[in-house]
């Protein structure tokens, strides 16, 4: 069986209830020395606690809206509130919490990603390769000038054919229960074997004359075939900026729209690649060229076998812990796409079946879901990193899951993978200046009409807290109803043993 991964030394088994003890008695406020001292607020018993979240929750502008909330003490099943939490709810990018708990439990913190270059048999002087692409989401046009390099080390100086391989994953690269609108966006991209620059590279627009277009560049040409429709244009510097890109649907375009004042700065857009593949083996060519290797043609394969070919050049991702770190702090949706097609592509049953590797991947989790005690009624799953609508979680299977990964060898790797309110990833800007900066550790989650936060939470005057808040069909803005969320966690750092 062909390599799939190279792995280094695990991470070793300690016992649960150590584990679960160093955890939960350490606050993340103390990694943090510079939280802002927040005002004094009185306390809350925990017999208090369905009250006074009810008042936050019922309050008239927000009585017609759904919430499903479960708080629940870490280490116990003793839980403080529950609203509605065994319904299913849409939970957006919450889902990144179970996608990288499995990836942790059936790939291990310490694999990485491989992509390897193969010689393939030729005659002569001349050398034929296969390059192997397998999903490393990190991969850089530096990275291919490093592969590049090796090749030249190896004294390869003319290269017949090399063969791209962009077979690793099966399955379509977009996912289909994606909404439209998201797939001219870069965190919506086209997931393959051969990635480059998470499939996206910024447009670069600028403001000319008054009454002209505007001018746009890629950062990185090489890297998309994006048409553009150009329907900009530059006004007077009194007037307000607005600048949109939309992809038509059915074609390779896009349709750059709105306004740009003059002596504006220039506005960055990030797009997705319209061929991955294709800008892979651009960028691979390129990086040959500047390191004097002359190439003759290339083509692109899929699912070519390769026992017992030597490998010339490789290079590796971050660890796996390091990639999940990377999808829980800042929400990423690439690398929690390219973890669920991971997981799918290891098991045993991706070389027996033709069924695809989501497919697989998402069977994979369900296993490893009712391994940890979860009902296969409390979720459903349509991809990794809970960008579709068709995802569907109970607040309490995302209290479970936390609960339960604490206990396992990798849970401070987990845990601390969760962003910091008020300090790191997606919560850096979130309750500052209140009880509840640098004490809780959680995965946020958005979509329109959705807004979610699950975690852990340490009250200084409390045993730590394991709590899932999901909202859904809201018709205010997302920045209006995560504050009501972070009242919650306010309320929580208030508790108290009374």
């Amino acid at each position: 069986m062909q390599q799939l991964f190279t792995s280094h030394q695990r991470i070793t088994t300690t016992c649960g209830w150590l584990l679960v003890q160093l955890l939960t008695m350490i606050p993340a406020q103390s990694q943090q020395p510079n939280v802002i001292a927040p005002p004094v607020l009185p306390a809350v018993c925990s017999s208090q606690l369905p009250v006074a979240i009810n008042s936050i929750i019922d309050r008239p502008e927000l009585r017609r809206y759904r919430w499903g909330i479960v708080v629940q003490e870490l280490g116990r099943t003793n839980q403080l509130y529950n609203r509605d939490g065994d319904r299913l709810f849409i939970p957006a990018s919450n889902v990144k919490l179970i996608t990288t708990a499995v990836a942790l439990r059936q790939l291990g913190a310490a694999t990485r990603l491989r992509t390897s270059v193969y010689q393939l048999p030729s005659n002569g002087s001349v050398s034929n390769l296969l390059v192997v692409g397998r999903g490393d989401p990190s991969l850089t046009v530096s990275s291919l000038q490093s592969i590049a390099q090796q090749i030249q080390q190896r004294g390869i100086k003319q290269i017949g054919q090399i063969s791209f391989d962009d077979g690793y994953f099966r399955g379509e690269q977009i996912n289909g229960d994606w909404e439209w609108g998201d797939l001219s966006t870069d965190y919506a991209p086209a997931i393959n074997g051969l990635m480059i620059g998470q499939n996206s590279n910024p447009l670069v627009v600028s403001q000319q004359q008054v009454g002209m277009p505007l001018k746009y560049t890629w950062k990185n040409p090489i890297l998309n075939s994006w048409q553009i429709d150009n329907q900009s244009l530059t006004v007077p510097a009194s007037q307000d900026s607005n600048v949109n890109a939309v992809a038509i649907f059915g074609r390779s375009t896009i349709r750059l729209t709105g306004k740009l004042a003059l002596n504006s700065a220039p506005i960055q857009i990030d797009l997705p690649l319209v061929n991955p593949a294709e800008s892979f083996i651009n960028a691979f060519r390129q990086s040959l060229y500047r390191s004097g290797i002359a190439l003759e043609s290339t083509r692109l394969v899929f699912g070519q076998n390769t026992t017992n070919l030597p490998e010339v050049a490789t290079i590796n991702s971050p660890t796996i812990g390091e990639l999940i770190n990377e999808t829980n702090q800042r929400s990423n949706n690439i690398y929690a796409e390219i973890l669920l097609r991971s997981i799918g592509r290891t098991h045993p049953e991706h070389d027996t079946s033709s069924k695809d590797t989501i497919s697989i991947g998402i069977a994979s989790v369900k296993k490893s879901l009712t391994e940890m005690g979860i009902d296969l009624q409390t979720y459903s799953l349509h991809d990794g990193s809970g960008l579709s609508r068709h995802n569907l979680v109970a607040p309490t299977t995302f209290v479970r899951v936390l609960s339960a990964m604490i206990l396992t060898p990798a849970g401070q790797i987990y845990r601390d993978s969760l962003p910091i309110a008020g300090v790191s990833g997606s919560l850096r800007n979130r309750m500052k200046g209140t009880l509840a900066q640098g004490i809780v550790r959680a995965k946020t989650g958005s979509l329109s009409g959705v807004a979610s936060l699950s975690g852990y939470i340490y009250p200084p005057q409390y045993s730590p807290l394991v709590f899932s808040v999901i909202l859904n069909q809201h018709d205010r803005p997302t920045s209006q109803m995560v504050k009501v969320i972070d009242e919650v966690m306010v309320l929580l750092a208030r508790l108290k043993q009374c």
